[in-house]
């Protein structure tokens, strides 16, 4: 890591001269820094270069980090990381020489609408896991949104305070309308609100202290509900439509820590967070790997059905999406002419329609979107597209009979 080299000298004398220049400091501004100095940098307590001034920890190569506050003083920029761990700096003399220490990587920004988010086009890699601005709608203000700081390629990492990476696509598009009051269908549909990050428990009975399912519903989900009941001086219990169970809405016995809300009451209005930048450099800043379905440290096996053919059995990664596996695999999941025209992941022609034969429980719910495409079709019939598996699953490709509603997204 960076000490100064031969030219430490100059560097501690810069250092001292510090308090008699000029200091600007200015807010991160959610900008990233990548380190390019291949031995690293080891950090400081404050905004010096002094070695004497070490914390012993050090930013590793190739490492990204968010910036918290940067000082401009003395020809340098000096880095405040956000996690805490101390301060960078932009340069140093090595050897007599002058060596750049970082680079820009990227950039967190956020973007209001206060009328609910409108006139994006969004789309998603063959993963997932990432929500991408991928053009703006024919009607949009185009003007309006660039000048928000919007732009192609961005990736979207926030909704108010609910971290949207990693998330099925389907579901972050259900939050994105929802912002808008926009709902995924003609039926009643009911917001997660409640403070807690863990969201509600549903329940299998209509009942607060009843048994717990062992499912949840995440603060920011979106759900609809076909049967209401009320209770006097106590809260209101709602039975979700796709899937077992219930959930309680606290607001009227406690309106001040509600749990959910009437998607047609929401205020609309939201605050995105986005990423200006590669999806790998966002992975290492958040500690996720993006570039990747599924988690190399954990397997499930995968058993695929073809008529025809005997059953084949794959290991994949834990959380691997269902069609990358399928498709990395040489499985061919269309049929007829859908094998040349099919939107290839982007969840626009549900076409990719696969039988969940045995396994149903260790794939997550269906999002409200794709129920409604896929409706008029067997329960068991999912789009694999906006399908990762989290355990053993047994699916029948191109299943017969398949009534095709158009994508999810």
């Amino acid at each position: 890591a960076p000490s100064g080299g031969k030219g430490g000298d100059l560097a501690t004398t810069v250092t001292q001269s510090i308090s008699q220049r000029e200091r600007v400091v200015e807010e991160g501004g959610g900008r990233c820094y990548r380190v390019t100095y291949p031995p690293g940098i080891a950090l400081r307590g404050g905004p010096t270069c002094d070695p004497r001034e070490r914390t012993g920890d050090e930013l590793a190569y190739g490492e990204v980090f968010e910036v918290k506050k940067v000082v401009r003083q003395a020809g340098r920029e000096y880095l405040e990381l956000l996690d805490g761990r101390g301060w960078a700096f932009d340069w140093n003399y090595i050897d007599d020489e002058r060596v750049e220490l970082v680079e820009l990587a990227a950039q967190l920004y956020t973007a209001a609408f206060p009328s609910g988010v409108s006139g994006i086009v969004w789309q998603s890699d063959t993963t997932m896991q990432c929500c991408q601005v991928k053009s703006f709608s024919g009607g949009a203000d185009v003007a309006a949104l660039t000048e928000a700081g919007l732009s192609i390629g961005d990736t979207l990492v926030m909704l108010d305070q609910d971290p949207l990476i990693g998330m099925p696509f389907a579901k972050v598009l259900e939050r994105l309308w929802a912002t808008a009051g926009r709902a995924p269908g003609t039926g009643e549909f009911y917001k997660v609100i409640t403070e807690s990050p863990y969201g509600i428990g549903i329940r299998a009975t209509p009942d607060v202290d009843g048994p717990r399912t062992g499912q949840d519903l995440i603060r920011g989900e979106i759900f609809e509900v076909d049967e209401v009941v009320t209770v006097e001086g106590g809260p209101t219990f709602l039975h979700l439509k796709n899937r077992p169970g219930w959930v309680f809405d606290l607001s009227p016995v406690s309106p001040e820590t509600p749990t959910v809300v009437k998607l047609s009451e929401i205020e609309p209005g939201c605050t995105l967070t986005l990423w200006r930048g590669s999806t790998e450099d966002l992975g290492k800043t958040i500690g996720l790997d993006l570039g990747r379905s599924g988690s190399s440290s954990k397997t499930c096996n995968l058993t695929v059905i073809e008529d025809g053919q005997p059953n084949q059995r794959l290991k994949i990664p834990w959380g691997s999406n269902l069609r990358k596996a399928l498709v990395d695999n040489g499985f061919q999941l269309y049929q007829d002419m859908q094998q040349v025209f099919n939107c290839n992941a982007q969840q626009l022609c549900g076409t990719c329609v696969i039988d969940v034969v045995e396994g149903e429980g260790n794939l997550p719910d269906q999002p409200l979107n794709e129920a409604k495409c896929m409706a008029g079709n067997p329960q068991s019939y999912r789009l694999c597209c906006a399908t990762d598996v989290f355990g053993d699953v047994s699916v029948r490709i191109r299943p017969p009979k398949v009534k095709y509603g158009g994508g999810s997204s």
